[in-house]
């Protein structure tokens, strides 16, 4: 189905389901129903919604290829005062006059002395306020190899996408398939209903002919109390339908997401038309389920890298700019300057006590399993598509094997009626086609009703189910 014709749908829907609080009725096509469903359906937004996050998780993980700029400072303010004061003697324990005496001192060094004593002696004030400090500073990351990690972790991702849109395919075909029965039921109760209001026409016609009769002596009460009988049945069959009707059009309702209140009429009829049946039973391996196993298999394959890249060696690179300004020492700015820095970081591991190649282990483990229910999920949804094609099978004979009893009821009551007016034939003879006639009838609508299902389900299990753009 073309986008084209899918919009023109999607217009036809949305004025239909405008026009039901607006109109008595709306008659709604089985395409109709489909697109309002999968449009309505909380299952439907759930898998949309999944989808969603997982384009968001393959983003956040592609973000991990590039490098990660970070900017950051720090501000410290303080009122304190930390200050040291000291007087300094370097020449304290020694004994001048006794040097001077010994030494033997010329006069020029006797002054040389006496200045360098006056050195000795000094006072230290210092004083430092660590008052407006702040510090700014930009750094870039770049992993280099990490082991196959943001790889792994990235195509686990994209793989997790492509489930979450397979689902999609999943839950739409069950939805139809859910949009389908619902839909024939509903059909199948008005038919039935046109079925049982028939019949008590027909009853009521034999009624007021047996009265006729009655009052003209040739059949007797008896026989008109036969009647009365199919009368009450055919009574009896309608109020049943009527009820089913109610069920299956809120039913309908539900799955379409309008109000259980909605009069919504059918517009398409069971058509005596039988569908084709498929030459060959097709493989497992065109389902959208058997697809979405081998991409949960392709998870559980990236998972033994990503448990593998943890004890692989890992290089990274980074570099930055760090500015620092602040504190006052002795009255002057002690901080005033920035500067450019990189890194180089390498790590290798080297032991860990078999816990990195216990943990490879444990994920192939995981693996295989995974390998081996996909083995036998595949048989199960091999026999899923027999069993559906079987279940096509009988249904398209079936619906031949009713059509064919419905014609020779028909037929057989044409007879009965024709005979029983040259009164060749008695009222129960005539009673007993009639009711010949409905069963048959009932039986033709619900084998059609039930090829209809059984064809939707066979479409379903091998993926072809579709919106007809008609």
């Amino acid at each position: 189905m073309n986008c084209t014709a899918i919009r023109n749908t999607l217009v036809a829907v949305f004025f239909l389901v405008g026009s039901l609080s607006l109109y008595a009725q709306t008659s709604l096509t089985l395409d109709s129903c489909r697109i309002l469903a999968l449009t309505n359906n909380r299952q439907a937004k759930e898998a949309k919604m999944q989808v969603e996050k997982m384009n968001a998780e393959v983003k956040a993980y592609r973000a991990n290829f590039f490098p990660r700029v970070s900017a950051q400072g720090t501000y410290f303010h303080s009122t304190g005062n930390f200050s040291y004061n000291r007087h300094i003697n370097l020449l304290e324990g020694v004994n001048l006059s006794q040097l001077i005496e010994l030494g033997n001192l010329t006069p020029e060094q006797l002054l040389m002395l006496g200045q360098l004593t006056q050195l000795a002696n000094f006072d230290i004030s210092l004083s430092i306020r660590p008052e407006n400090i702040f510090m700014a500073g930009i750094q870039v990351e770049q992993p280099i190899y990490m082991g196959g990690k943001i790889y792994s972790a990235y195509k686990m991702a994209q793989t997790g996408r492509q489930i979450a849109q397979l689902n999609i395919e999943r839950s739409n075909s069950e939805i139809i398939l859910k949009t389908d029965e619902a839909y024939w039921l509903y059909v199948k109760v008005n038919a039935l209903q046109e079925t049982a209001q028939a019949y008590r026409d027909a009853v009521l016609q034999v009624r007021k002919d047996a009265e006729n009769a009655l009052e003209a002596g040739m059949v007797s009460k008896n026989d008109l109390m036969k009647v009365q009988v199919k009368q009450g049945e055919a009574e009896l069959m309608i109020r049943q339908t009527e009820n089913g009707r109610r069920l299956a059009r809120m039913n309908l309702c539900m799955l379409l997401g309008v109000r259980l209140s909605e009069e919504i009429v059918p517009a398409d009829t069971l058509s005596d038309e039988l569908p084709v049946l498929p030459e060959a039973i097709p493989d497992a391996t065109i389902r959208t389920e058997y697809v979405m196993l081998q991409k949960q298999l392709d998870v559980k394959k990236q998972q033994v890298n990503l448990a593998r890249s943890e004890f692989l060696p890992q290089l990274g690179v980074s570099g930055g700019y760090t500015y620092l300004d602040g504190a006052k020492f002795n009255d002057y700015k002690l901080f005033n300057d920035g500067g450019f820095s990189i890194a180089l970081s390498l790590k290798i591991p080297i032991v860990h006590g078999g816990e990195g190649i216990n943990r490879v282990r444990s994920a192939k483990a995981d693996l295989y399993t995974a390998a081996y229910q996909m083995d036998e999920m595949t048989d199960k949804l091999q026999m899923e598509i027999v069993q559906a094609y079987n279940a096509f099978d009988e249904a398209i004979l079936s619906t031949v094997i009713a059509r064919n009893e419905y014609r020779q009821t028909e037929e057989n009551l044409r007879v009965i009626s024709d005979r029983h007016e040259l009164g060749l034939e008695n009222l129960s003879s005539l009673l007993e086609a009639q009711a010949l006639w409905k069963e048959a009838w009932s039986k033709y609508i619900e084998a059609k009703v039930t090829l209809r299902t059984a064809e939707s389900n066979y479409k379903r299990t091998v993926g072809t189910q579709f919106i007809s753009p008609n």
